[in-house]
């Protein structure tokens, strides 16, 4: 039951992270402002996970999935938080990161969802 409980704690405070950092994003509109939260997003994301999005670059795309969802906290919520901050951060360059994120999370839950959808065939035709 403990062990329970702390997982649920570290999946709630993983998701409070990434929609604090996603409304973060959301409310930056200059270039200057932009490169400051890439840095607050980074510093985030290592302290809750010990990565920063740097190590992205760095991970094949036949891995990212495996990668993500052995960081505690990853749910299939929090993976579409994620990858919501990516196309955000940088559409060109994360886009087919996040566009395997969304599959994945399509794949792997019974709901559909039409905004999930949505972000899919916005990738996959831009």
């Amino acid at each position: 039951m403990g062990k329970e409980d702390y997982l649920t704690r570290q999946i709630n405070q993983l998701g409070f992270v990434l929609k604090k950092i996603l409304e973060k994003l959301t409310r930056t509109k200059s270039s200057d402002g932009l490169s400051e939260t890439v840095s607050v997003v980074n510093f985030k994301l290592n302290e809750q996970l010990g990565f920063d999005l740097e190590i992205l670059d760095t991970i094949s795309d036949d891995n990212l999935i495996e990668f993500l969802t052995q960081k505690e906290g990853f749910n299939h919520e929090n993976l579409e938080l994620f990858a919501d901050i990516l196309i955000k951060m940088d559409k060109e360059k994360y886009a087919k990161k996040a566009l395997q994120i969304y599959n994945y999370v399509n794949q792997a839950t019974a709901t559909f969802s039409f905004e999930r959808d949505f972000k899919i065939k916005e990738l996959m035709f831009k």
